[in-house]
């Protein structure tokens, strides 16, 4: 079952002029309004490649993944459902933590009709102490995800666009060590940007230094 964020993105997207769950070609459409098809995805994108490719022949998609910017933690007691604790975890995600998905579909975004859409969002996070998750929460259970607000809304139409999630401070070339460092990534995120940019043609290998691959933009920056 979807969850209550899913929901409600499902709701803000399709507004009153569309509509949510909507079977078209054969698959069941996240949400439509006025021809345009948005599927939200919180979390693997290798799960609907093939759905997205076979609207996408007929209908202009917009993929939606939400970031979490804050994220509270509510948990609650497994007999009686009281709210027990509740507090903001100290993590903050990034824009570019999308490319731990988008490493997996550079054929989705170079296609004409597939857009991508990052929501920047704060949401909370619904825990229940019945001893059956996962050891890293003490075996807390996730029940729910709920959508707090939308904080930022970032729309990349082409696959060049996605080089708008370069860190600032580059140099003209760069490598992913220079990803790391001006962008404060960490290493295995860094390849997976310097990857999928690449694969997509939103930057290009240019040489190397040293043993590091050398990369620049396809496009100057307006």
């Amino acid at each position: 079952m979807p969850s209550s964020m899913h929901q409600s993105l499902q709701r803000f997207y399709a507004s009153d002029a569309g509509g949510i769950e909507i079977d078209i070609d054969g698959y069941r459409a996240d949400a439509i309004r006025d021809g345009v098809i948005y599927e939200i995805q919180t979390g693997d994108f290798t799960s609907i490649r093939e759905k997205l490719h076979a609207l996408a022949d007929v209908h202009p998609v917009v993929l939606v993944h939400p970031i979490s910017r804050f994220k509270w933690i509510a948990k609650y007691a497994s007999d009686t459902g009281e709210e027990m604790s509740y507090r903001r975890s100290p993590k903050r995600w990034q824009l570019c933590e999308v490319f731990d998905q988008l490493v997996y579909a550079t054929k989705l975004l170079a296609r004409e009709n597939i857009s991508l859409e990052l929501l920047i969002i704060a949401r909370r996070e619904m825990w229940l102490d019945d001893g059956k998750g996962s050891w890293r929460r003490r075996g807390h259970s996730i029940i729910d995800h709920e959508l707090l607000a939308i904080l930022e809304r970032h729309r990349f139409e082409r696959p060049a666009d996605l080089a708008r999630l370069l860190p600032e401070g580059l140099p003209g070339q760069f490598t992913v060590a220079d990803l790391r460092e001006c962008g404060d990534i960490r290493k295995r995120l860094a390849g997976k940007m310097a990857y999928t940019l690449r694969e997509v043609g939103a930057i290009e290998q240019v040489g190397m230094k040293g043993r590091a691959y050398l990369y620049e933009r396809t496009e100057v920056p307006q």
